[in-house]
This record gives structure tokens, C-alpha cells and sequence, in this order.
């Protein structure tokens, strides 16, 4: 049985898996939930979550810098690849069945996991790494929201005050002079949807579904969504480029193997707080390597999204709840 991290009652069930939202997209969720959790090691949980961070922050650093040269699709095959072949690997030396027992949930988290990774990596190439990473991360706003329609989960009345303080982060990053709104920016919002709802049909995937066949499902489909789109270019790949979208899928590897023992290390919501370390990294690649600039409407805009995420995070009932709505 897996560790419960909220209650089954008010805002606990519209976000009752709140630590899986604490990555740069919707195949980093499934690896939250454990059995019998060793002893908490906050300091140690720090470490491994600014690890995860600075993988990820690399790992959008590096698709930004490829998207000038390689398309989505390329970096898409090439990341989930290296993910694909690395979980099953792990599975074949652990003896972990990669079998699907909900085929039908298991295609919907696959089909919205790769169109917010699309957006995403779409978005990475066209803004600043900040905000495309900013609001890829109002992923755990729309599991709020979005939780009671999708998978009957209740959420309650005081989760809409932070959902409308995060709103009005979104408008001043999508449209700071309320006259004209920034398409670009609507990408990584778009982002931030899907992979709210891929999120969603993790949580539900959790009754059938092990965490390793759900991360390599998503990888493998990824591969099969992306290889006739890539293809053609494979040829033309210099050993630079190569290397550079190989470290992409190392990357993403790599934060989920940190932020996957972070959890194990603390309670998960405390450590959630901490996966917003990756929007700073990715802000600070951006402005030292790319010589990006954010506008203050940005930054108040980002400040108010990552604080009413923070505060969700926080909003946790009592572990009391938890006993008395199983």
C-alpha cells in the first residue's frame, strides 16, 4: 500500500497527490508513492531534491539550445529513448512487470503526457526559460480545479482563493498590459493543462498500475508519437547534437532519480515546497547562457503562480482525516 499524503476530504482530495506534481512534466509523477518509508533525513532530502532540480534546469537548458537546430519531435524521440530503454533495463534486472491491467486510462495519461511535453519543449524554444517553466508549473493548479469533474475527487471552497491568486499571475505573465496577449506564452500554459490532467490520470492509474510501467509506457509511447516525425532528420545529426539530446533524456533521468529520493527521504509535502528550486536554476540558465531578460510583471506574475502552488502544498488536513475516510 502506498504512502497517503493527504486526506480523502476537502482540499486533501483535489490534491491528494500533490508530491507528484513536483517535476518538469508528467512522467516524473508515478515514483511518489512508497512502501514502508525509511526514517526522514530532511538535510539529505534537500540534497536530493536540489540534484533533481539541477537536472531538470540542464535538461530544459539543453532543449532550449537544441531547438535551434533540432525540432520538438527530434528532442521528444530522443529524450524519451534514453528514458524508455533505461526503465526497462531497471525492470528486466528487478523483475518488475511492465504489464497495463486499465489500458484505456494508461493511453489518455500517455496522450496528454506527450502533448504537454510538446507544448512544453515548443514553448522552451520561443520564450524565456523562466517563464515557460513558470507556467508549466500551474500543473498542480489545474489538478485543483480540475480533480472534482475528471475522477470525482471533492475539493474544497479555499483552494479557489489561491487558484485566483495564481490566475492573476497567469494574466500578468500571458498579457501584463491587459491589451494584447503573448501566443507564445499561451504554449506553456497549454503545457501546464495537459500536464495537470496527465497528473490526474497518474493518481487513478495508481489502483492498477506500477510506477515503473507507467513511467515506461509513457516513454515508450512517446518514442512511437515522435519516431516518423524524426526520422528524416537522424541523418543529419552532428555527434555535438547527438550528445547534447542524449543529455536531455539523462537530464530528465536525473531529476526524477532526485526528487524521486527526496520523497523517500521527508515528508512529501515539505519537499514539495522545494521542486520549485528548478523554475530558479532554469531562470538562472536562462539569463547566464541565453542572456534572457524578465520583465517585473513576469516575476510578480511567477512569484504569485509558485506561492499559491507552495500554499496548496501546505494546505494539507490533519493525518487524523486521513484514518477516519479510509
Amino acid at each position: 500500500m502506498g504512502t497517503k499524503i493527504m486526506s480523502s476530504k476537502g482540499l486533501g482530495r483535489g490534491l491528494e497527490s500533490v508530491s507528484e506534481l513536483a517535476n518538469d512534466g508528467p512522467d516524473l509523477s508515478s515514483y511518489v508513492s512508497v512502501s514502508n518509508p525509511p526514517i526522514d533525513s530532511p538535510r539529505i532530502a534537500v540534497l536530493w531534491m536540489i540534484f533533481g532540480s539541477v537536472s531538470f534546469g540542464t535538461m530544459n537548458a539543453l532543449v532550449k539550445w537544441t531547438s535551434v537546430n533540432a525540432d520538438v519531435w527530434m528532442i521528444i524521440f530522443v529524450r524519451s529513448l534514453v528514458i524508455a530503454l533505461a526503465v526497462a533495463i531497471f525492470a528486466r534486472f528487478q523483475g518488475i512487470s511492465l504489464k497495463v491491467n486499465d489500458s484505456k486510462k494508461m493511453f489518455l495519461r500517455c496522450l496528454t503526457g506527450l502533448i504537454a511535453m510538446i507544448l512544453y519543449f515548443t514553448a522552451l524554444s520561443l520564450i524565456p526559460i523562466g517563464q515557460a517553466v513558470t507556467l508549466q508549473y500551474t500543473a498542480p493548479l489545474f489538478v485543483a480545479l480540475l480533480s472534482g469533474r475528471l475522477i470525482s475527487e471533492k475539493v474544497s471552497s479555499s483552494v479557489f482563493l489561491l487558484l485566483t491568486t495564481a490566475f492573476v499571475g497567469i494574466v500578468l505573465i500571458v498579457s501584463p498590459d491587459l491589451d494584447s496577449v503573448n501566443p507564445h506564452a499561451l504554449i506553456a500554459l497549454g503545457s501546464g493543462l495537459f500536464a495537470g490532467l496527465a497528473y490526474i490520470f497518474v493518481r487513478d492509474l495508481r489502483k492498477t498500475e506500477s510506477p515503473t510501467s507507467v513511467v515506461f509506457w509513457f516513454a515508450a509511447f512517446s518514442v512511437l508519437g515522435s519516431m516518423i516525425q524524426a526520422f528524416p532528420d537522424l541523418s543529419g545529426l552532428s555527434l555535438e547534437m547527438i550528445a547534447a539530446l542524449i543529455g536531455i533524456g539523462i537530464g530528465a533521468g536525473g531529476g526524477q532519480v532526485g526528487i524521486t529520493m527526496a520523497y523517500h527521504k521527508a515528508n512529501a509535502a515539505w519537499v514539495s515546497s522545494f521542486s520549485y528550486l528548478t523554475v530558479i536554476i532554469a531562470t538562472i540558465y536562462g539569463i547566464l547562457l541565453f542572456d534572457e531578460i524578465l520583465t517585473m510583471e513576469i516575476i510578480i506574475g511567477g512569484l504569485m503562480i509558485i506561492g499559491s502552488g507552495i500554499a496548496l502544498i501546505f494546505f494539507a488536513p490533519p493525518k487524523s482525516d486521513d484514518k477516519s475516510s479510509n
